[in-house]
């Protein structure tokens, strides 16, 4: 009994890491910031209940003297701990020690569950049914997008986490065309492009599931409805990485066969294809087509939008921020520990005391905002932490050939594409979704 009510509330964790419920402490109406607030979320919560059943299992299995459960640290581990360690240091320097404080307890949090994933989850719960469970909630998210875009505004979920939006407020998502203020679509994320983020690795997921084994259509109704409303997000840098990747993926018969014996379709769970094997060419018609159906689709129905969009111009707020944040997190680093866990927006108050109130914002580049609050030994430490990690997974995919898959390099691809968007946004380190899908990509990536 208490084992199915684990893999629940794991697959109800993964279905809601983009649902935005949370207690936000001490709130001011008109005087919040974002990123000085405290707070928690109901994914804390769920998260909290899984670390419960972790610790409790771990305890009954180290009294029985079976390692199962037990933590396999390695270099790129020791790498991650003393970042953490770093990390900490860090708060000394913090204007703001109270934020400093709590977002060092979210990346404890965020490391937690790095080694729950790594050795714990992946030899507890199936990944076919995370995969499912993470497909789920995308197509609950598409739902909601496509009607906000469609009513261009929000539709009333709050106790889902649903922001209040519409396209007159400001700092929203939007943009222009032909003079008109167009609203990108939200979910119940904070920001488009956390939606857009979270409908990408369901995309993943989906193909894992639906190319070894022979899917029901409603899984197929589900994919087409996640791919419109990964679209209506207009996410420029996530859905052309999203292209590159399916073009890679064609190129290397995870979607396109190539001669060979078939392989049976099958679960991920069972044996693989090999690299070079053909994979079960219905599924792989049936999720080509309906990814051609639905670009053509769009593109008639919102050329104008994708036109707009696809220009990227130097005079784009967006771009002059991102300009803006960058020299400013180089020119911040003046300790070999930094300014502090999530001090870069209250320094940058101290020395902008005339922008908008909504343009103080992280720097939209993780490792330059890690480098900007931990310092030159933080990002030291971090970047030769992904560096072992990748490395690691490199020697297992490739040099010593034990999980030679289709399966396992498309995996890749979606793990070094979330790398790529830390480049281009600060999602990932800052906002509750995007450290959630962070982490628990490196510890896919790991385990």
């Amino acid at each position: 009994m208490l084992n199915k009510l684990e893999n629940w509330i794991f697959y109800i964790f993964l279905f809601a890491v983009p649902i935005s419920l949370r207690h936000i402490f001490g709130f001011e109406p008109f005087n919040f910031v974002e990123w000085t607030a405290v707070y928690v979320y109901a994914t804390d919560l769920i998260l909290l209940a899984l670390f419960g059943f972790w610790f409790a299992n771990w305890k009954t299995e180290n009294l029985l003297k079976i390692e199962n459960w037990k933590l396999k640290i390695k270099p790129a581990d020791w790498l991650l701990l003393a970042f953490v360690v770093v990390a900490g240091i860090s708060i000394r320097n913090a204007i703001d020690a109270q934020t400093a404080v709590f977002q060092w307890v979210k990346l404890l949090e965020g490391v937690a569950l790095y080694f729950y994933i790594k050795d714990y989850a992946l030899k507890r719960f199936k990944l076919a049914h995370a995969f499912e469970a993470i497909v789920a909630g995308a197509t609950f998210q598409a739902v909601i997008a496509i009607a906000q875009f469609m009513t261009q505004g929000s539709l009333g979920l709050k106790y889902l986490g649903e922001s209040p939006l519409a396209p007159a407020m400001s700092g929203i998502a939007a943009f222009f065309v032909d003079g008109v203020k167009i609203m990108r679509a939200y979910g119940t994320t904070p920001h488009s492009n956390v939606l857009a983020l979270y409908l990408f690795v369901a995309l993943g997921a989906f193909y894992s599931i639906a190319i070894y084994q022979k899917r029901a259509w409603f899984w197929h109704v589900c994919h087409a409805l996640i791919l419109w409303a990964f679209f209506l997000t207009f996410s420029r840098v996530v859905i052309g990485l999203w292209i590159l990747n399916f073009v890679i993926l064609l190129a290397t018969n995870t979607l396109c066969p190539r001669p060979g014996k078939p392989v049976p379709s099958v679960s991920p769970e069972g044996p693989l294809p090999l690299l070079g094997q053909r994979v079960p060419a219905a599924n792989i018609k049936k999720i080509v087509w309906t990814t051609f159906g639905v670009c053509v689709a769009f593109l008639v129905c919102y050329w104008s939008y994708v036109a707009n969009r696809s220009v990227i111009s130097s005079t784009d707020e967006a771009v002059q921020l991102r300009v803006l944040y960058n020299k400013e997190s180089l020119t911040s680093g003046q300790n070999v520990f930094g300014l502090g866990m999530g001090n870069f927006v209250p320094w940058l108050m101290t020395q902008n005391l005339h922008l908008d109130r909504e343009v103080y914002q992280p720097v939209h580049n993780i490792y330059l905002l890690i480098y900007a609050e931990v310092g030159i030994v933080g990002i030291a430490l971090f970047i030769l932490f992904l560096a072992f990690l990748l490395y690691d997974f490199y020697k297992r995919l490739f040099a010593e050939r034990r999980i030679k898959r289709l399966y396992y390099f498309s995996f890749a691809l979606v793990i070094v594409s979330v790398l790529i968007f830390g480049v281009f946004d600060h999602y990932l380190w800052t906002i509750q979704s995007g450290r959630l899908i962070f982490w628990l990509a490196l510890g896919l990536l790991a385990g």
